[in-house]
């Protein structure tokens, strides 16, 4: 009988295979991989020989429902995998999985690692309550908009992706919007030279600033806001002078235009800011 097993391959240690998935791709009829190449690697460390075809972000709406026609017609088994996790969460896979509930063809899944998952286990944080949103936008406004929908959700923690090339600006971006937030940084989970490093978004910040090598690997962040205030229960920087305001995100770490920026998501004037500057210029004169 026709059946997709839905199965999920390591993050990066090739040891997470389960039985079961090492079970399914022996006894599988084809693999539909997000990159052939990737799943290639990982057959042939178990010495599996399976046909494959490539099923990914960019194919695998045209490919479906060819590849549902030969499951139907030559009673196919198929495993559908990614390169790294659970295939459809974030991950290529949804659209033939959708094509095969409509064909009315069995799916079954192969359950197994997820950095998803994975991050929030490190973490420490109470993830009773959850989101994950994958990849934020790039640029820097739709950036800061896309932080305060996630915060204005009120879900206390969530689970992000980033690009290396990216993760310093989105600490930053974060920093700059939420100080009181804490995050837990994931660099190449489950690998040989995995990194993983906890704290504030500031602290977390510098130290990112300071790592060699920060733009290589994957990124997983958990984020969370569970310190940060209610900005309506609250009011502009948790009742708070502006000079107070200012002072507390420069010791913290942040130049004068990252805590102008932060103070007037906070509800601040601009003229209140410069003028919070000058007097703590005067105030550090005298001392």
């Amino acid at each position: 009988m026709a059946c997709l097993k839905v199965v999920a391959t390591p993050i990066g240690n090739l040891g997470d295979l389960s039985p079961r998935a090492l079970e399914a791709l022996k006894n599988c009829d084809l693999i539909a991989a997000e990159d052939t190449r990737v799943t290639g690697k990982l057959t042939s460390v178990h010495d599996i020989r399976k046909p494959m075809t490539s099923c990914h972000r960019h194919n695998e709406k045209d490919k479906s429902g060819g590849i549902v026609e030969r499951m139907l017609s030559e009673d196919l088994i198929v495993a559908l995998t990614c390169d790294a996790g659970t295939p459809g969460i974030s991950d290529p896979g949804e659209e033939l999985v959708n094509a095969c509930w409509e064909a009315g063809i069995n799916v079954e899944a192969i359950p197994g690692p997820s950095a998803i998952a994975t991050a929030l286990s490190l973490s420490g944080f109470n993830t009773s309550r959850f989101a994950f949103y994958g990849f934020l936008p790039r640029e820097d406004g739709a950036l800061d908009e896309a932080l305060k929908q996630i915060h204005a959700s009120g879900i206390p923690v969530a689970v992000l992706y980033e690009s290396p090339h990216r993760i310093v600006n989105l600490v930053k971006r974060i920093s700059m919007m939420f100080p009181e937030a804490r995050v837990l940084v994931c660099c190449d989970l489950t690998k040989k030279f995995e990194k993983l490093d906890r704290g504030t978004v500031t602290e977390i910040y510098e130290r990112l600033n300071q790592r060699e090598n920060v733009e290589k690997g994957e990124y997983a962040l958990v984020l969370d806001l569970s310190p940060v205030p209610d900005k309506e229960k609250s009011g502009t920087e948790e009742g708070k002078t502006c000079h107070e305001a200012l002072a507390g995100l420069m010791c913290g770490g942040m130049s004068f235009s990252e805590a102008s920026e932060q103070l007037k998501a906070h509800g601040f004037k601009r003229n209140e800011i410069y003028k919070a500057r000058l007097l703590l210029k005067q105030l550090s004169e005298k001392i």
